[in-house]
């Protein structure tokens, strides 16, 4: 016959033991040994276990890609290449313009700084220039008048009868002063026009060439030569301006020549 299992406490239901022994014959002499006490068990430290992580989600099957024969494919006609080609190419070709003019806009805009800045230097040259030549021409045209009048005596006859035609009519006694120069050629010229038992001619050494003064019992005109063309400066905006006086110094001619950028002496 099998022996039964034995029974096995667990440690947990163990409190105290007491080890056996063999008594002597003096047991009822001697006092009973004392029983061992054991400490308690200690409960072992419980150990929580370690979260398993969840499974990574397996992964979708991939779509089964269906195989077509190449036969079966329809391949593009020529025309239709050939219209890919242009589109292709006229893309291409804005794409790049586009790009070319992106990078060319600060040159460009550099460009017209300096076209600008180039007009207002035209500008200011060229009002400048227009400035000196018309100092020059002024300077030219003095000399011209003053050679003219020395050469020819009667070129003042042209004043006089316009200064004759705006005085009211004249009586006698009304002169004409001329300079002394002048005097015989004016006289020679105007006296079948001025009646002399109206006018008379004087002459007049204040003066100079080609200037005259005309007094009538109404009226007083001087034509100097110097009033005139002052006359003339002040149309032109050059009345400030001493040096084209009528009066300047073939020094200040030299002077405006110079500025204006001419190179020769102006003689009187």
């Amino acid at each position: 016959m099998a022996n039964s299992p034995r029974r096995v406490i667990p440690r947990e239901q163990l409190t105290a033991w007491e080890r056996w022994e063999l008594g002597s014959i003096h047991d009822d002499q001697q006092p009973a040994p004392k029983a061992e006490v054991l400490p308690e068990p200690v409960e072992p430290a419980v150990i929580e276990p370690e979260p398993i992580p969840e499974p990574a989600p397996m992964p979708e099957p991939a779509e089964t890609i269906e195989e077509v024969p190449v036969e079966s494919v329809p391949l593009p006609t020529a025309e239709e290449l050939e219209a890919i080609r242009l589109q292709a190419h006229s893309e291409g070709f804005e794409a790049g313009l586009e790009q070319g003019r992106l990078a060319a806009e600060p040159e460009v805009a550099k460009l017209a700084d300096v076209l600008h800045g180039l007009e207002q230097l035209s500008e200011e040259t060229a009002a400048g220039l227009a400035e000196s030549v018309l100092d020059l021409a002024l300077v030219l045209a003095r000399q011209l008048v003053r050679t003219h009048i020395s050469a020819d005596r009667a070129s003042i006859l042209p004043v006089i009868r316009e200064a004759l035609a705006g005085l009211p009519t004249a009586t006698a006694p009304s002169r004409l002063y001329l300079s002394p120069d002048d005097l015989p050629a004016i006289r020679n010229l105007l006296g079948a026009e001025l009646t002399p038992d109206i006018w008379q001619f004087l002459p007049d050494p204040q003066l100079g060439a080609g200037e005259c003064r005309i007094e009538t019992p109404a009226s007083k005109l001087d034509l100097p030569l110097a009033a005139r063309w002052s006359t003339q400066l002040r149309v032109l905006g050059r009345a400030r301006r001493p040096e084209l006086g009528w009066d300047a110094l073939p020094q200040d001619d030299v002077d405006v020549a110079a500025s204006a950028g001419g190179d020769d002496e102006l003689d009187e």
